[in-house]
């Protein structure tokens, strides 16, 4: 029994470590959140720009984005387009889109079970290069619940002439308010937003692409074409384009709106299917990633394998310290009351002593959590008001009291999806809010 009890103490100490790298980061934003948001200079050279929206059975709100972006930009309409990609559609998306204005190009899999939204980017990158290669400047992909400042293209457009060729946006939302599943879905993209990425463009580190509103030029995707193909794929294309030494960059004054999941089902089915992209991928690119940061001495190589080891922590914390911290309450009860000391080296009243410990070390690790997770939100609230249009914290309470809450829901989530293959499932739009103007 010592010999068993000594090897899973000193494994227990190395998850402890591995867990303490993947969360160290979460702090250190918390002390640098004073940072202002980066501003591009104002430029009078306007690019010409293809926007391009992969959308699957959305026909309840790709008219509502399509409108959206052609009326309200204040960009020289004739300098963008607008392209959707019906992707093996059952319903009227292609028909609802074109009938916006937006130029349709219909893909269809031979077996859609196995789709994921990266096929349906490739083929569409792929026939709009056919026809119109080397006339856009740069692309901008949404999302087909996504809606955007009228000043987006234009905040881009100065990115772009900045010498920024790939960037991701500030993410707020269409309904943050909506209702508790809602809300708290929205303050952990202001988090990611004015936390995260605004500390590593301040310090001159790169982001992590999110799919609402990347920005690629077109001469990087004319040279590697879209080659993230798996269900990660906005955050594999940012890891590719790492592995070849290019920069990410986070432009704060381009906001995009995005429609939040608004039940506990679809949060968590959105969820799922991200845990099962983001652990495929930390296992296939994560430590080349890592690796990578000899090569080319860029930091950042460093931050965002931490971000991408959340997920392997998730399942560290789940499936390793719950049991060993049940194995060592056990043996310690057993060693200090049962009469038995089957831990030879620990003294029938030392047994008690460490069980008071190890509540002492999981009040304050708990405590910890939920004060750095519930205060970042607060955070990125406070910092935010102006880019994501909060008037006052009435509505965003519950956000920030339940963060801590939702990531252990969202912890749940990801290790579901990492041990399952999930499939796609229809996500239900919030139409009505979707369809306020902003």
């Amino acid at each position: 029994m010592d010999l068993t009890y000594t090897i899973l103490y000193y494994i227990n100490w190395i998850f402890i470590y591995i867990a303490s790298f993947g969360t160290i980061f979460q702090f250190i934003y918390i002390l640098f959140v004073w940072l202002k948001p980066k501003a591009f200079k104002p430029s009078l050279q306007k690019n010409r720009i293809a926007i391009v929206i992969p959308a699957r059975d959305e026909e309840e709100v790709i008219g509502e984005t399509v409108k959206s972006l052609r009326a309200n930009q204040d960009y020289p309409r004739d300098l963008f387009d607008l392209y959707v990609i019906a992707d093996n559609c059952a319903d009227r998306t292609a028909e609802v889109a074109r009938n916006a204005g937006a130029m349709v190009i219909v893909h269809n899999d031979s077996d859609p079970k196995t789709h994921n939204v990266a096929h349906s980017l490739k083929y569409g990158f792929e026939q709009i290069f056919e026809t119109k290669r080397g006339y856009y400047d740069f692309f901008i992909r949404f999302d087909a619940d996504n809606k955007a400042k009228a000043d987006y293209l234009s905040k881009m457009n100065d990115a772009f002439n900045s010498g920024m060729e790939i960037a991701r946006p500030f993410e707020a939302s269409t309904n943050p308010t909506q209702n508790t599943w809602a809300n708290v879905s929205a303050t952990y993209y202001l988090r990611d937003s004015r936390i995260a990425s605004n500390f590593r463009e301040n310090a001159h580190l790169d982001s992590m692409l999110t799919g609402a509103g990347m920005m690629v030029s077109a001469r990087i995707l004319e040279d590697s074409g879209w080659d993230a193909m798996g269900m990660s794929e906005d955050a594999e294309y940012s890891l590719n384009r790492l592995l070849e030494n290019r920069r990410i960059h986070y432009v704060a004054e381009a906001v995009v709106y995005e429609d939040q999941p608004s039940t506990g089902k679809d949060t968590w089915n959105r969820l799922v299917r991200m845990g099962h992209g983001l652990h495929s991928l930390f296992w296939r690119k994560g430590f080349a990633l890592l690796g990578h940061t000899f090569a080319s001495g860029k930091i950042s190589n460093v931050d965002l394998f931490a971000q991408l080891l959340f997920i392997p922590v998730d399942i560290i914390a789940f499936l390793w310290f719950a049991p060993y911290y049940v194995f060592f309450i056990i043996a310690n009860l057993i060693n200090g009351l049962g009469g038995t000391q089957i831990i030879s080296f620990i003294p029938p009243s030392d047994s008690l002593g460490q069980l008071w410990e190890l509540a002492w070390m999981i009040a304050i690790v708990l405590g910890l959590l939920y004060f750095t997770y519930s205060f970042q939100t607060w955070l990125a609230i406070m910092f935010s008001k102006k880019s994501a249009g909060i008037e006052s914290l009435k509505g965003y309470k519950r956000g920030i009291f339940l963060a801590p809450l939702f990531m252990i829901f969202y912890g749940f989530a990801i290790i579901t999806g990492a041990l399952t293959k999930p499939s796609w499932k229809k996500v239900r739009r919030n139409v009505k809010a979707f369809s306020k103007k902003r």
